[in-house]
């Protein structure tokens, strides 16, 4: 089922200027039992991306109604919301009148293996780079062609997911995900302050990781660095965490710091909404 501005439909007008022009934001949300889950953070980002965007959209009451429609009665599955600007602006300046438009969608669980999460993954070198952009980097923006385009270069049976960095070479994040690796005992993750997302599951294992007393850091992260980690694993809010056992031409462990912050995710997920 989709709700478009609260009504079910399918059509979106062709002059939205998200499909336009990808002047929007989305959020993915897991949904259990009729909840969606770490709404607050991801309300959070929302409304911190429609700010940064000049986006006029301050309803997170609404749409949660609207999410918990579409989430009654299924004991999981995954709620996508679409924020654009809405219709009107032939060209890239957009009129004084738009009107925001929210678009809220309901999606089956996802059938990925299991053994993704047991066993690890096999992580993909994506030659698409991301675009820097440190205006807008941090935002989950509608604008995904670099994140289709480097998908488009695997497949899918034999790679989990793949990694993309910047022109100059810095890692910044999965397709889909964003990454940490582990090198003598520390956790490290790209900064993000010139591209990428800042996911919501990145959020919540740095806040976990500083509780529990982890050395954790942000900061640039050059590839040759990325290959020589101890341990590797790829993160986002639908799939938790994924282990990575095997980039390029090295092999990994599932080691004990990915473990336990696996571990912390499955027990204390309820203290980070």
């Amino acid at each position: 089922m989709i709700l478009i501005d609260g009504q079910v439909a399918t059509d979106i007008p062709a002059d939205d200027r998200g499909l336009a022009y990808g002047d929007g934001l989305f959020e993915t949300i897991e949904a259990c039992k009729g909840q969606p889950v770490l709404w607050k953070r991801h309300m959070q980002r929302l409304l911190h991306g429609c700010q940064a965007l000049g986006i006029d959209f301050k309803d997170a009451a609404r749409l949660l109604r609207e999410c918990r429609t579409l989430a009654a009665g299924h004991e999981r599955g995954i709620i996508k919301i679409m924020i654009t600007r809405g219709s009107g602006g032939r060209g890239y300046r957009p009129d004084a009148g738009c009107k925001v438009r929210r678009v809220v969608s309901w999606h089956a669980w996802p059938g990925y293996a299991a053994t993704n999460a047991s066993e690890g993954i096999r992580l993909f070198r994506c030659q698409t780079p991301v675009s820097v952009n440190n205006k807008l980097a941090g935002l989950k923006t509608l604008c995904r062609l670099e994140q289709v385009m480097a998908q488009l270069e695997w497949d899918e049976a034999e790679y989990a997911e793949g990694l993309m960095l910047d022109q100059d070479q810095r890692v910044i994040e999965g397709t889909r995900t964003n990454v940490f690796v582990v090198k003598d005992s520390e956790l490290l993750t790209p900064a993000l302050q010139y591209a990428g997302i800042k996911g919501i599951m990145r959020d919540v294992i740095i806040e976990m990781a500083n509780k529990q007393g982890l050395s954790v850091h942000e900061r640039d992260l050059d590839h040759d660095a990325f290959r020589c980690a101890d341990e590797i694993f790829v993160c986002n809010s639908i799939i938790r965490v994924w282990p990575v056992i095997e980039y390029l031409d090295k092999m990994y462990q599932r080691g004990p710091l990915t473990t336990q912050i696996m571990k912390m995710l499955e027990t204390q997920i309820g203290e980070y909404e």
